[in-house]
């Protein structure tokens, strides 16, 4: 029935928000307290699910004192992000299933047929998926240094004997992943701190014959891939699995992790604004 559809489509299609600051004190808002949007994507509650991995590393970091207050910040500045990106997605996937008009719809499905026999990717020029701002490693222009803000990667790993994903066999928690053992880099001060922040320190190696207290066996190459790919030595992963910075060179592993630190220390300025 067109007017039934007209009406579900307008219903549906106003049915977005996004809450400009999910952080007032101690007050959190997560889920959809904090944004809601059409249900074509399927997105409101992996959103939800995403705040939370967002959130519950970094009160567990204010909370025991290892960072300031300030962190949580970074919680709206990243999760909007990606609220937005998921909201412009769901709108634009209402107006393509609630046509009511059969010329209309005629005219979609004609384009669809013949962007999947050209192999097009209508979804191609969405936002991408990664962060801009937030708790990243910064330039000399306050901007996020490249490799800062991409998501990381999911491999299987073999880690002290124990073989499966990454999250699985090494643990949660920040990870320095590097082609050489961080530990011959950094002074005992640095590895004392990235101790008590319950870093993993670690070295990736195609050796499968490697079971070194820091070696990860890269079993598929996933992370070794990944290293190349991005031109880096190491990867400094969050416990949410972002990048928060890379280093070129091993030598360069003290000053990542003198970033991180001055990103949570009580002196931290605000959040880097996403661009």
């Amino acid at each position: 029935m067109p007017y039934a559809a007209r009406a579900l489509r307008r219903r549906l299609r106003r049915r977005q928000q996004l809450r400009p600051n999910w952080r007032e004190g101690r007050l959190l808002l997560a889920g959809d307290a904090a944004h809601q949007m059409p249900p074509f994507a399927g997105q409101g509650m992996c959103s939800g699910i995403r705040d939370a991995a967002n959130l519950t590393w970094k009160l567990d970091l204010v909370l025991s004192g290892q960072a300031d207050a300030t962190l949580l910040d970074t919680y709206t500045t990243e999760r909007s992000q990606h609220l937005r990106h998921a909201i412009e997605l769901s709108v634009f996937l209402g107006g393509i299933i609630c046509e009511p008009d059969p010329a209309v719809a005629s005219q979609r499905d004609a384009r669809m047929l013949a962007d999947r026999q050209a192999g097009r990717d209508p979804l191609a020029d969405m936002p991408p998926q990664m962060l801009t701002g937030g708790l990243l490693r910064q330039g000399t222009d306050g901007a996020p240094e490249a490799p800062a803000g991409q998501l990381g990667c999911q491999g299987w790993v073999r880690f002290r004997g124990r073989t499966g994903l990454f999250d699985q066999a090494v643990g949660s928690g920040f990870a320095l992943l590097a082609t050489e053992d961080p530990r011959a880099v950094l002074d005992e001060e640095t590895i004392g701190w990235c101790e008590r922040l319950g870093m993993h320190l670690l070295r990736v190696t195609g050796d499968p014959a490697a079971n070194g207290p820091a070696d990860v066996v890269d079993l598929d190459g996933t992370y070794r891939t990944h290293l190349e790919r991005c031109g880096q030595d190491a990867l400094l992963l969050r416990p949410d699995h972002y990048v928060f910075g890379g280093a070129s060179r091993t030598e360069q592993m003290p000053g990542l992790v003198a970033a991180l630190r001055r990103g949570l220390a009580p002196s931290a300025t605000a959040a880097v604004p996403a661009r």
